[in-house]
């Protein structure tokens, strides 16, 4: 069974999340299709693909409208599936184009009741718990896609400067003037990292002692960082947000109850759990079991079950 798997850009979270599709009898081909400004060959790459799919799982949905805008006729020749990753947007259109949706996490469907939740996961072949690894103090660590304000880096990179932590920062640029001031605010305590391999992603992790989410309400589905963090054996501070309710047992991550920009929060959530060294060695043994079944094998079960019972 061919299927063709369309996401925005290349090398972005839902390209990575993906690329991690490969099951038996089944051929996936990944084709990255920008949204807004898609490319000649991006275009003549789609155009193949859906020749040769016999099923098209689109994993974003502007990228699908764009298709549907420029090449109506083709658009409607196959099968289609919808993955979507946003927690904004869900009614955005019906998706009526779609046999059917796929949504991240309990949240979102509830939105869209009709859906099925494809939970995220992570290549664990690649984040590794490192056993030799000495945990390191006073060590905060954040890894985002696109470095902007709903991220919250900002707040953090300030609240690391005074509590004197070292920050590393990993990501692109999303607005190159509020990298800015995060590189000026932090200045003296922050270490930045952009467009860094897999291994130095794998890297990062392994350098630090608390990985922190800080993102605005209704902006993540994930985050797949929280999963990678798990993984590698780091202890996670985060917001309420995405994934976090589904996965939460009170015992593998802690949880910032507070707004994004409230720093003095930030600072006493930080400094209470880097000095509780037992605390996050616990939650750190919690958050390995948690991502143990957040694997690509288990996400390419769940999207071949789905595959099946729409008959391919």
């Amino acid at each position: 069974m061919k299927i063709a798997v369309i996401t925005d850009t290349n090398k972005s979270a839902i390209w990575r999340l993906a690329s991690g599709l490969s099951y038996p009898e089944y051929k996936f081909k990944l084709i990255d299709f920008h949204p807004k400004k898609p490319s000649e060959q991006q275009i003549k790459e789609v155009k193949k693909s859906f020749e040769w799919a016999d099923l098209v799982h689109v994993h974003y949905w502007k990228s699908g409208s764009k298709i549907k805008e420029m090449f109506p006729d083709i658009w409607k020749l196959k099968t289609k599936v919808l993955t979507h990753h946003n927690p904004y947007n869900l009614k955005e259109e019906n998706w009526d184009d779609y046999k059917h949706v796929c949504v991240m996490n309990e949240s979102q469907k509830k939105e869209l009741p009709n859906s099925t939740v494809t939970p995220h996961c992570i290549n664990l072949n690649l984040f590794k718990y490192n056993e030799n690894y000495v945990r390191r103090q006073n060590v905060v660590h954040m890894s985002v896609a696109r470095i902007e304000g709903k991220k919250g880096v900002l707040e953090v990179a300030q609240a690391c400067k005074e509590l004197e932590y070292k920050f590393i920062l990993v990501g692109r640029p999303s607005d190159p003037n509020y990298l800015k001031q995060v590189l000026d605010i932090a200045k003296g305590f922050i270490d930045y990292r952009q467009d860094v391999s897999d291994q130095d992603l794998v890297k990062s992790y392994y350098e630090s002692a608390i990985h922190v989410c800080n993102s605005v309400d209704n902006f993540e589905s994930g985050t797949l960082c929280i999963l990678e963090a798990m993984a590698c054996g780091v202890a996670v501070l985060t917001r309420r947000i995405g994934m976090v309710p589904d996965i939460h047992n009170r015992k593998n991550l802690s949880i910032m109850d507070c707004e994004p920009n409230n720093i003095e929060c930030i600072k006493s959530n930080l400094s209470t759990l880097m000095s509780n060294r037992t605390q996050r060695l616990e939650m750190i043994k919690e958050g390995l079991q948690t991502v143990s079944i957040r694997g690509y094998d288990t996400w390419s079960k769940k999207h071949v079950e789905i595959y099946k019972s729409l008959g391919f």
